[in-house]
């Protein structure tokens, strides 16, 4: 094995250590505090200061903002969160992510073998989950210390090599140069934090001068945006144009930086002159570099967030522009407030008014299956899971309050809608979940290649138009009391049943025979099921509706 490829594939074992390290370590970190995380970003609502501060504290303890913002994308995919508090959080996740600079520069790799004894001995020996997490946490950052220091001892012998060392530094002097090279590094580590520290490593050893490191560090701002872009493909709009405005925050900054790399000031960009004299030490004759590098990160992004922070609004429509069309917005909260429990039949009128708009809600989201099944419009997948999400919000939200009800200041009957009204809402949500489990079916068919025959979505057309048919009559029992929805539900549901009885005797005839794969023909039937179980529950809505109808009408 040649001296080339050795000195290569320890380069790589270090960056393998510290990529491991940081992965365990934001993993680790998540599985501790991802129920928490869920909570703070559901507060999080108004207050646009509070979300950079927010994102800024979450980024720093997760060590990752492509962790942060692939939450946000998550959260923003299932209706959590909006696009303006998406970007504000944005904002804070790229001042937090500079916090594993700073570690680096601090020289904290001596504690890599402490820390990895430390966390090893709490991870395999402690019975306590708590502190067997903290071992997690600890081992994690021991090993990307580790790998740290690996990297910086390996990569010790390029000092001597004159050719690379002026390689490097010609990135300083082609700014526009080192952040592509930059961004191509991080789209490939996936991992900015990862970049930054072969970055600082290379810095302190003399192999790169400050300009060049910067604008390196530049570019792994904007490389480590492909990572929301890729967890928000297949996401509706409002994901996409969070990850559109984590990559638009990033390039804008970089390029009024690149403007700013060419306005000198005493023989060096203005900019670099500014952490200079801010940082302990002349970086111009080679004087901490690691801490001027780490500095110039960190204050890059503080300068950006202030200034682009005014123009939040602003970033947001560009995101419009890019993923252009309307949102379909999943429902929220119009008329519940828990403000009202002290006026109980006002709060249990706000329910029911919540519980039918979940109803709709629930409606769309079956018309959003059919055109999966029938047209196959893929793209609307997206639309039912944020609507299940909503749907859970709902009950989560709704439920509880019915319970808080003051029962003495209800009279008998308002006593027994509530009850009635609690059964509605876990039927609307199971119906919700039905949907979802059909169009799992769907998903697993389309993974296995097996596409339904006309004859089977055709099929399926027919249970979904006449799912769509019983909600509209439930619905119109809800607003119209005196109208009796149960014959037609019934012949409806009657209807559904024997479809189900036929397609199943088929299909299990067909499978024995082979004219169809078992593994197609079973999940097909459970398609069919669901939709049976969708129509029960559908009917069994009629009467708790119709009570809310006639409650609301008087």
């Amino acid at each position: 094995m040649t001296n080339g490829l050795v000195f290569a594939l320890n380069i790589i074992g270090g960056l393998g250590l510290f990529l491991y390290g940081l992965k365990v370590l934001s993993q680790s970190l998540q599985k501790a505090s991802s129920e928490k995380l869920k909570g703070f970003f559901e507060v999080i609502t108004k207050n646009k200061l509070m979300g950079v501060t927010f994102g800024a504290l979450v980024t720093s303890i997760l060590q990752s903002s492509s962790a942060t913002t692939v939450i946000l994308v998550g959260f923003a995919n299932a209706g959590v969160i909006g696009l303006a508090q998406s970007i504000s959080i944005i904002f804070g996740a790229n001042i937090g992510t500079t916090i594993t600079a700073q570690i680096i520069a601090f020289k904290a790799t001596n504690t890599a073998l402490p820390l990895i004894g430390i966390g090893s001995a709490l991870f395999l020996f402690s019975r306590d989950k708590k502190w067997k997490s903290m071992g997690e946490v600890i081992l994690g950052l021991g090993i990307l210390f580790l790998g740290l220091k690996h990297m910086s001892s390996f990569l010790k012998p390029l000092r001597d090599i004159p050719a690379f060392s002026e390689f490097l530094v010609h990135f300083g002097s082609v700014p526009l140069l080192g952040i592509i090279a930059g961004t191509i590094v991080t789209v490939i580590l996936q991992s900015s934090s990862a970049t930054t520290a072969m970055i600082i490593t290379l810095a302190a050893l003399g192999l790169i001068d400050f300009k060049s490191a910067f604008c390196l560090e530049l570019g792994s701002n904007i490389g480590t945006t492909i990572t929301a872009q890729i967890a928000a493909v297949g996401t509706n709009k409002t994901a996409r144009r969070t990850a559109w405005a984590h990559t638009l925050f990033n390039v804008m900054g970089s390029l009024y930086m690149l403007i700013l790399l060419y306005i000198p000031y005493k023989g060096q960009p203005i900019f670099l002159q500014l952490i200079n004299h801010l940082t302990p030490g002349d970086v111009f004759i080679g004087e901490n570099l690691a801490r001027h590098c780490a500095n110039a990160h960190t204050f890059f992004n503080v300068v950006n967030t202030i200034i682009l922070f005014p123009f939040i609004g602003f970033l947001a429509k560009a995101t419009e522009w890019i993923i252009p069309g309307k949102i379909k917005t999943a429902p929220t909260f119009q008329y519940i407030d828990e403000r009202m429990l002290g006026n109980p039949p006002l709060a249990l009128t706000q329910a029911i008014k919540e519980t039918t708009r979940m109803a709709e809600a629930t409606k769309s989201m079956s018309q959003y299956v059919y055109h999966v099944l029938y047209r196959n419009k893929k793209q609307a997948i997206p639309d039912i899971e944020s609507l299940e999400d909503a749907l859970n919000r709902f009950q989560d939200k709704i439920i509880p309050l019915i319970l808080k009800l003051d029962r003495a200041m209800l009279t008998q009957k308002e006593i027994e809608l509530s009850s009635q009204l609690i059964h509605a809402i876990n039927r609307i949500e199971r119906i919700g979940d039905y949907n979802i489990l059909i169009i799992n079916d769907y998903l697993r068919l389309d993974e296995r290649k097996k596409l339904l025959s006309k004859d089977s979505t055709d099929i399926l057309a027919k249970l979904g138009n006449n799912i769509q048919t019983m909600f509209t009559e439930v619905l119109k029992a809800t607003k119209t009391p005196s109208y009796n929805a149960e014959p037609k539900l019934n012949r409806l549901l009657e209807d559904n049943q024997r479809i189900d009885d036929a397609i199943h005797m088929q299909h299990i005839e067909k499978m024995q025979k082979q004219d169809i794969s078992s593994e197609g023909g079973i999940i097909f039937i459970e398609m069919i099921s669901n939709y049976r179980h969708i129509a029960n529950h559908i009917c069994k809505l009629s009467k708790p509706m119709t009570t809310i109808g006639h409650y609301v009408s008087t």
